[in-house]
């Protein structure tokens, strides 16, 4: 149990300490602890990993969550280092980001229905805060307000319909061989429903892209590389925990929801001029790849689910810290971007590998991603569903190939220099998209082992707490 109270302990360190520095208005100090206590959660974590499986009441700590744990440590750094180049309210976002990490943790170690709500509204509310301070209009954050409330209300509706079967709530109650029946469907359904919200898959992404473009592009790779990643653990949790015995009639609407969010976000890409835009839509369409291994409902689709989320974070943060840069220069549009080349050549060429990653290349993170998530589906029977998602990548080269025709068409447009943190965060994803992409084994292994226990551990209780 050691584990759990460090973890716990740690979160609420992190907390309070954001909560200081905001009384001191310390921009440095602020960032110094959020880095320093996300570090010590993800050694945390990763020491977990190699140590056995833990489990109370309201939380557990497998594999599956130690990974997940380890990732959201590393990109909530990133996404606290974003904020701190830009912002003149940094103690104040560290604040809220604090809790956003406190909720990230809670959601990723929740074993109960009411510590997974209450982990989604410790990411939500203070969110829906980050928003309004960042973006000067309160349109988007009152938009990303009324589809995180929607969420809610329908995650609490999913919650009252399946007490009726487990009134304790546990996350791993799949084990009772209970018939299924139209109340627990109705819950099922408003779960997944609520999880979607926050996932962005389709059609319940209505207003996604006004949220991402309207934000700073800083709380946008907050929004697309950590919150959106978090609404996948806690939708793996519902439907292959919970409800794992009923996962049958659950793939077909998750193979649907697929393809559906698949083709939305590529189509409506297609016609972006906005670059912010643009890339909301391709973080949808990103979504419906990550869904292809929901769908297989096997433990390599959702192996390789955990690989695309990865590669998945590290490119869309990296992606929107040079989107961050030449925003706060009033370059939005495709074409603001032209020539980007030859002014800044290390931003060009680090944003083109992004976009080639996203497009699914090789030998990048993206191409394995989908390759793992595409093999998947065919060892799954599901080879239309490969096929489509094959004909959506073909899809997406030509937004993405646009944009490159702009960065390295002929011109000289002015570029201020590019500040420290942006540079970080930009070489440190760089390096972690391409690492993995030529030697993805690591990962694969790492993802392959979260996804055993996900299948394994979760549904039989754990016999007795490892020592540590």
């Amino acid at each position: 149990m050691i584990i759990e109270y460090t973890i716990g302990a740690l979160a609420v360190l992190l907390a309070a300490s954001g909560l200081s520095t905001l009384l001191h208005r310390n921009a440095r100090i602020a960032l110094a602890s959020n880095v320093v206590f996300l570090a010590l959660i993800g050694a945390t974590f990763a020491y977990a990993f190699a140590t056995g499986y833990y489990a109370s009441s309201a939380i557990q700590v497998s594999q599956f969550s130690s990974l997940f744990g380890v990732l959201f440590s590393i990109t909530l750094i990133f996404a606290s280092v974003l904020s701190y180049a830009y912002s003149n309210r940094f103690s104040a976002l560290s604040a809220l980001l604090s809790v956003v990490a406190v909720g990230v943790m809670i959601v990723d170690t929740s074993n109960s229905l009411i510590s997974l709500i209450l982990g989604m509204e410790a990411i939500a509310v203070p969110t829906v805060f980050l928003i309004a301070l960042e973006s000067g209009s309160a349109e988007p954050a009152v938009k990303f307000f009324v589809m995180s409330a929607m969420a809610v209300a329908a995650f609490a509706l999913g919650i009252a319909a399946l007490m009726a079967y487990d009134p304790g709530l546990s996350i791993a109650f799949s084990s009772i061989s209970a018939p299924v029946s139209g109340l627990m469907l109705l819950g099922a359904l408003l779960a997944v429903a609520a999880l979607s919200f926050e996932a962005s898959l389709f059609p319940f992404n209505l207003w996604i892209p006004d949220v991402y473009q309207g934000a700073k592009s800083n709380i946008t790779a907050l929004l697309a590389g950590i919150n959106k990643k978090v609404a996948f653990v806690a939708l793996a949790y519902v439907s292959f925990v919970l409800f794992a015995a009923y996962i049958p009639k659950l793939a077909p609407a998750f193979l649907a929801l697929s393809v559906l969010t698949m083709f939305f976000g590529n189509i409506m890409a297609l016609v972006q001029k906005n670059v912010k835009r643009m890339f909301a839509y391709s973080s949808i369409s990103q979504a419906g790849y990550i869904l292809i291994g929901f769908a297989t409902a096997t433990q390599y689709g959702i192996g390789a689910s955990i690989y695309q989320i990865i590669a998945h974070s590290f490119t869309i943060i990296g992606s929107f810290a040079i989107i961050l840069w030449l925003e706060q220069q009033g370059k939005q549009s495709v074409d603001d971007y032209s020539a980007l080349s030859k002014r800044a050549p290390l931003a060009a060429a680090t944003l083109t590998v992004f976009m080639l990653s996203l497009a699914g290349l090789p030998p990048l993170a993206g191409f394995y991603g989908k390759f793992l998530l595409f093999s998947g589906a065919v060892s799954g029977g599901l080879l239309s569903l490969a096929l489509v998602g094959i004909l959506n990548s073909f899809i997406s080269i030509y937004y993405y190939g646009r944009l490159m025709l702009s960065i390295y068409s002929n011109g000289r447009p002015k570029l201020i220099g590019m500040p420290t943190p942006i540079t970080f965060v930009m070489l440190a994803c760089l390096v972690v998209v391409v690492a993995i992409g030529l030697y993805p084994q690591p990962v694969i292994a790492a993802a392959n082992s979260a996804s055993s226990y996900l299948f394994g551990a979760f549904n039989t209780p754990a016999s007795s707490p490892a020592p540590g």
